[in-house]
């Protein structure tokens, strides 16, 4: 068995078993109660600059070969408290084929507590420095190429990738699609589509790297149907005037409930952010979605707009997905 180290700032040293690829990293600590989806959790690319706790005592029950998110490990490390021994070493060579450090400790709900309580940390695996992922433009860590799936006779989405999660084109396979990275978005280019979709992805909104972005999002809003997800939302409510804040320990898990405040509907969703829209009335846009555990704004409405916090995709998790794809699709019709 080989050795190997988590560090968790302000809380210590924790020797675990070593598992997947033999390397030193760095990055925020954050974990996860999901009991199932891990390969989906992992390959998330808004997990990107993250190290992911699973709470969940037992992660790897049926194996590797469930459909990801992305072709990639998106993590920076995994940590959790037990894999079975029939699928250990698949999940081991599986990470080490990606890159991907895990540790197998028996502290896993330790770290979860002090999470909770303190917000989240940086840690390592290993010796690595332990440095702030939030200082880079995660987004521009993931590798976005211009793509065309082609659907004769459909609407034509555009579809700004900041980090996509694949189960999201599923519920979008109507459309006409062209995909595009952020960079590339401009008001000039949306007169060609019948409607924008503003995907998730990992990372601060308020990143330098996105103000030109968020102008440019603010030209189109009202122009077009558009539906934002995860930092899809957070980036049109910096470009509505809002702000945005950092959350103590965020929200990633399959379970937190999100009440419609229109139709009163409640769903339990699929979460997976560390940061947050300060929602003001004023800025040209409703609240529609409330979180129920804290009161967090979960999405939000204009002419010809919607956004989620919350992942109404699922992936891993549950599909009450509150009838947002539907919305989108009247949005277009009625355009």
């Amino acid at each position: 068995m080989k050795k190997g180290i988590l560090k968790v700032d302000g809380l210590g040293e924790f020797e675990g078993e070593f598992f997947g690829k033999e390397t030193e990293v760095s990055g925020e600590i954050v974990f996860t109660t999901s009991p199932s989806g891990y390969l989906k959790s992992i390959t998330d690319p808004s997990y990107r600059g993250q190290i992911l706790v699973f709470s969940f005592p037992y992660i790897g029950s049926y194996g590797i070969e469930e459909e990801g998110e992305s072709k990639d490990v998106q993590v920076r490390g995994v940590v959790l408290n037990r894999i079975p021994s029939i699928f250990k070493e698949k999940f081991s060579k599986y990470l080490e084929d990606n890159g991907v450090p895990g540790i197998i400790l028996n502290d896993t709900r330790k770290i979860v507590d002090f999470t909770r309580k303190n917000g989240n940390k940086i840690g390592t695996i290993g010796n690595a420095r332990m440095d702030n992922p939030y200082e880079n433009n995660l987004v521009n860590e993931i590798q976005v190429n211009q793509t065309h799936l082609k659907k004769e006779g459909a609407s034509k989405i555009l579809l700004v990738d900041l980090g996509l999660k694949g189960n999201i084109l599923k519920f979008l396979n109507e459309y006409d699609i062209t995909i595009i990275p952020y960079s590339d978005f401009s008001f000039n280019k949306i007169g060609d589509y019948d409607g924008i979709v503003i995907s998730n992805g990992p990372g601060d909104p308020s990143h330098p790297d996105f103000i030109q972005f968020r102008e440019e999002l603010r030209k189109s809003m009202l122009n077009i149907p558009m539906l934002g997800i995860c930092l899809g939302h957070q980036l049109i409510g910096l470009a509505s005037g809002m702000k945005t804040e950092k959350m103590k320990f965020g929200h990633r898990s399959i379970n937190h409930p999100v009440k419609d405040v229109i139709t009163g509907k409640i769903g339990i969703t699929t979460h997976n952010h560390g940061f947050t829209v300060l929602f003001e009335e004023g800025k040209g846009l409703k609240m529609r979605y409330k979180s129920l555990n804290d009161g967090s704004n979960e999405g939000m409405q204009g002419e010809n707009l919607l956004t989620t916090q919350f992942h109404p995709e699922g992936g891993p998790g549950p599909r009450d997905e509150l009838g947002v794809f539907d919305e989108f699709r009247r949005m277009i019709i009625n355009d």
